[in-house]
Formats: C-alpha cells, sequence, structure tokens
C-alpha cells in the first residue's frame, strides 16, 4: 500500500515514538516514488527516508552528554518520589533523549494492546489513587519538576497510561518538521490528512496524536481511528474502527488520486 501511495505521487510520513527498525520491520517499504516515504521516528528525535535504496538519516537531535545525565537523574528521582508514596514503578528504556518508566510493571500489563486503553488506564489510576496521587497528571507533574531539578529548562514530559515518559523532543517537533518539508514540496497544509488514534485527553492529559496538531497544521484535515474513550478535540474527526479502518482510509486516499480527485 505504501509504494503504491508514493507510485502515484503522494507523500506519505508515519510518526511514532519507536526506533527505525521497529517501524521499518514491520513496513518493508521500499518505494521508488515520484512520492516520498519518511519515518519521523523516536518521539520527535529522529528523521528518516525511504526509497528504493533503503533507509536514509536525514535528522537526528543527540542528546550531549549533559542531557543524558539529566534525563537519567530525573528518571530515578522519579521513580523514588513514587516508591516514597508506596507505588513501585520502574526505569524500563533509556531511548536516545528519553527515559521511559513503567507505572504499572505488572505481569497482566507488560505489553496492552490499545483495544484496551480504558481498562489500562482504571487500573493505572487505581494504583496511583491508593499512593495519594491525583493520577497521570500528578504523576507526570512529578516528572516534570525532577526534570527541571536536574538542569533541563524544556522536558517534554508524555504518557500512554502504562508508562510515563521524559524527553527532549516530542511529537510535535516531528509535526514541525513535516509541514515545512511539505510546504517547500509546494504542498500546503490544507492537502494534508493527518490520521491518529490518540487524539483526546488520556487521564486528564493531552492526547500523544493531538501533538501532531501544531499551528501549521491549522488547515489539515485530522482523523482518528482510535477508540478515544474520552472524545477528540476539534477539529479532528472520530471515525474508530482501528487498524481496519486505517487501512481502509488509505485504499481511498489511492483510489481517490488514481481517479485525479487528490
Amino acid at each position: 500500500m505504501i509504494e503504491a501511495l508514493c507510485a502515484h505521487g503522494m507523500e506519505v510520513v508515519v510518526v511514532t515514538g519507536t526506533h527505525v527498525g521497529n517501524v521499518d520491520g514491520q513496513l518493508g517499504a521500499r518505494p521508488r516514488g515520484p512520492g516520498r516515504l519518511h519515518l519521523c521516528v523516536n518521539r520527535g528525535s529522529e528523521v528518516f527516508r525511504v526509497d528504493e535504496q533503503g533507509v536514509e538519516l536525514l535528522h537526528r537531535r543527540e542528546e550531549t552528554v549533559e542531557e543524558g545525565a539529566a534525563l537519567t537523574a530525573a528518571a530515578e528521582a522519579t521513580v523514588a518520589e513514587l516508591a516514597q508514596r508506596g507505588l513501585g514503578a520502574e526505569i524500563v528504556s533509556q531511548r536516545l533523549n528519553r527515559r521511559k518508566i513503567d507505572l504499572i510493571p505488572e505481569a497482566e500489563w507488560a505489553d496492552p494492546p490499545k483495544a484496551r486503553i480504558t481498562e489500562l488506564l482504571a487500573a493505572v489510576e487505581t494504583r496511583l489513587d491508593r499512593a495519594g496521587l491525583d493520577g497521570l497528571q500528578e504523576a507526570v507533574a512529578l516528572a516534570e519538576a525532577a526534570a527541571r531539578a536536574a538542569g533541563l529548562a524544556s522536558p517534554r514530559v508524555t504518557s500512554d497510561a502504562k508508562h510515563v515518559e521524559i524527553g527532549l523532543t516530542d511529537k510535535a517537533d516531528s509535526a514541525h518538521w513535516i509541514f515545512r518539508e511539505l510546504w517547500l514540496r509546494g504542498i500546503p497544509p490544507a492537502l494534508v490528512l493527518v490520521a491518529g488514534d490518540e487524539f483526546g485527553p488520556l487521564g486528564g492529559l493531552q492526547g500523544s496524536d493531538s501533538l501532531l496538531l501544531v499551528p501549521e497544521a491549522a488547515r489539515a484535515t485530522a482523523v482518528s481511528v482510535g477508540r478515544e474513550p474520552t472524545g477528540v478535540p476539534e477539529p479532528v474527526l472520530a471515525l474508530g474502527g482501528g487498524p481496519s479502518r486505517f487501512l481502509a482510509i488509505l485504499e481511498d486516499q489511492l483510489d481517490r488520486r488514481v481517479r485525479g480527485d487528490v
């Protein structure tokens, strides 16, 4: 599907918090153009271009030694503060420009599917409440305070309900890069479709995909195929349907392109 879209001149960009090997390994696409495929990965820290020759790094935000030490110190301080309040949490990864903390390190929730997001959120909120914390918002606030105390002036702290991540970049950085690049290619925001599954607030926090709705995206069309238990912000269209609906959207875009509608 990705190769077909690019073959018909469409620009495709994948935005994710995971690393390039994970995304490229699943897609396996090697488009020949004229449209291009970009992978904006590691939560705003890297951009790769993919073509028939393979994967090429275009941009990488690299933490300094001092920033890396501050990120680690912030994560450790957050875990320690949570422990003092009776909540066991663990640092589960130290990826490029970010540190991830697991708020519910239990076997049942080791790798929860997105279809169980409502149950996951309830389980995490219960753990936080028992520790005297005001939900995910206070957990994130603790992490932000720890990050600033460690010397990070503008920490990006996010949560997917299960984890809290302390980082230097987020999806907004990816979005800024995308809309600037598309504009340079003569593609205005009004011709851009932004699709995701986490636009609505989660535990009182801004949805992960809502970070894609930067000012430059004001005239773009945004749709969600996620469960979105608390609804979606304006102007996002809530379609639901999950992965199958997302694939149907791509197929529809390809059909429209073939017909010359877009």
